[in-house]
């Protein structure tokens, strides 16, 4: 059904760059937030923002019934209003419970607003442009995670957090006006089951994308639960305006040019260059402590983090038909979902980000030879379905 899709890209990515030049870019705070000014303990503090991740892990693999309910555009809606919700609560919440309960209610919206925000784009593409369309999504996000990030340092270091979250909750209002203005594109949806959950992870190749899409989510929660504490113990809370901002630039260019990169080259090439680079650039941040490079590491997680899960929304996109694209893609990007939250709660529980950069630039290297291994198997015919 491929069609012009130009409203849908206008609108659904105006409605992306507010919620992430608010909620999204205003993540990296949470923990330290709570830690310091509310007297969480760290553990507790880092349970907050991983509950995001764990409970968007549940509701990823859910989504297809959830759509299936209520449908492409109200889940759009309801999703992104989660996004102008969490910093409020986060902001005026008093107890653990209630951050909790905040955390939950991101985690059940965010998995709405991305499987049906990206699957409407998918719809209205061209068979050879799944990656095209959603790097526009994705490239647009990693913008606006560039300006908050900016934005939101700035107001910090001047501010104070207050202004910092009250700030990203505005920025969540206009998103919700934008998608409300997005066009309704319903398609006849096949009924979710398990049982094609069980289908779709029956392939070799989908086995291979949910690993390197767990070892992705790795590197990005590091990002939220460990790069500002790193930053500002060696180098001070003024240079998270310089550094923090490289990881949403190299995203943003990534994401544009990767998608058309991705559609000509395939998925396995991207794969690859996108572990070594992000592997690289992890192991720069343990081995060298110089700001200028913490700046250029920041950037490889960066292209990491915009191409490994670029690549596998076109996968998806490549291998499902409208009818059944939601449920898959929530089956598979769950499995993203689980490394964010498992290495915001690895982080905490380590203590030294260094040590947990280390660590996971050895498994991004690692999979970078897995998905050159594949990718090799995959042209040569000898890995089956």
């Amino acid at each position: 059904m491929a069609r012009d899709n130009r409203r849908e890209m206008l609108t659904i990515c105006a409605a992306f760059f507010f919620a992430f030049l608010g909620a999204g870019a205003c993540q990296p705070y949470v923990v330290s937030y709570l830690h310091e000014e509310k007297g969480l303990p760290f553990g507790q503090a880092s349970l907050v923002l991983s509950m995001v991740y764990f409970t968007f892990v549940v509701f990823r693999f859910l989504i297809g019934f959830i759509i299936d309910a209520v449908g492409l555009h109200a889940a759009k809606i309801i999703g992104i209003a989660t996004y102008a919700l969490f910093p409020l609560v986060i902001l005026a919440g008093d107890s653990l419970p209630v951050w909790l309960a905040g955390s939950v209610l991101w985690g059940i919206g965010a998995p709405m607003l991305w499987t049906s925000a990206l699957v409407q784009v998918m719809n209205t593409s061209g068979p050879g442009r799944h990656a095209t369309s959603a790097g526009i999504v994705r490239g647009t996000v990693m913008a606006a995670v560039l300006l908050g990030s900016y934005g939101l340092a700035f107001v910090y270091a001047r501010r104070g957090y207050s202004a910092l979250f009250a700030l990203a909750a505005v920025s969540g209002l206009g998103a919700i006006m934008a998608m409300a203005c997005s066009p309704r594109c319903e398609v006849a949806r096949e009924k979710p089951s398990l049982r094609k959950f069980f289908e779709v992870m029956a392939s070799h190749e989908a086995k291979a994308v949910t690993v390197f899409l767990v070892c992705s989510g790795l590197a990005y929660g590091l990002l939220l639960n460990g790069i500002k504490t790193h930053v500002e113990a060696a180098h001070g809370k003024y240079w998270l305006e310089l550094i923090i901002p490289c990881f949403s630039l190299a995203g943003i260019v990534t994401s544009f040019l990767g998608g058309r990169i991705c559609d000509r080259a395939g998925r396995w090439p991207t794969f690859t260059w996108g572990f070594v680079i992000g592997g690289s650039g992890m192991l720069l941040a343990w081995a060298v402590p110089g700001p200028g490079i913490v700046m250029l590491a920041m950037a490889c997680i960066g292209v990491q983090f915009a191409i490994v899960p670029l690549s596998a929304f076109a996968w998806v996109g490549d291998h499902t038909t409208p009818s059944d694209r939601a449920a898959v893609m929530g089956y598979v990007f769950c499995f993203r979902d689980l490394g964010v939250a498992v290495a915001i709660q690895a982080r905490g529980a380590v203590g030294d980000p260094a040590t947990a950069f280390l660590v996971f630039a050895i498994i991004s290297l690692m999979c970078a030879g897995a998905a050159f291994w594949v990718g090799q198997l995959m042209r040569s015919g000898r890995l089956g379905k």
